[in-house]
């Protein structure tokens, strides 16, 4: 029985109050891959939305209970086990976050992040 992890290394390269720039190794065995896919194991854009929420908590101090959407969303690369891929989240606003994925293979994923102002 393998032992699966649910969250990537992760190092802190950059942080400030309004971004934090991590570095996420992506370990070969993390729970999502797992039958996504058998053949060309690909790590599925509902869990990198789960780390965009777990870091944006952890490090811009969000609170994720107040999201309101996920705009401008775009999965461009795939992200494999083994990738080092870097996740820069900053804040526009107030009720306003990005976030970036990209690798030494590209750009993987971005988006924005919406709060309710309440």
């Amino acid at each position: 029985m393998t032992n699966f992890v649910y969250k990537p290394t992760c190092d802190v390269l950059e942080q400030s109050p309004e971004q934090v720039l991590l570095r996420l190794t992506i370990p070969e065995n993390l729970y999502y891959f797992q039958g996504h896919f058998p053949q060309a194991a690909i790590l599925p854009g509902v869990a990198q939305l789960d780390w965009v929420m777990h870091y944006l908590t952890q490090y811009l101090n969000v609170d994720c209970q107040k999201v309101v959407s996920v705009d401008a969303l775009k999965f461009q690369i795939i992200v494999q086990p083994n990738y080092q891929v870097n996740l820069l989240l900053k804040k526009i606003k107030d009720t306003k976050y990005s976030f970036s994925y990209s690798s030494e293979h590209g750009q993987h994923a971005s988006g924005k992040v919406v709060l309710t102002d309440e």
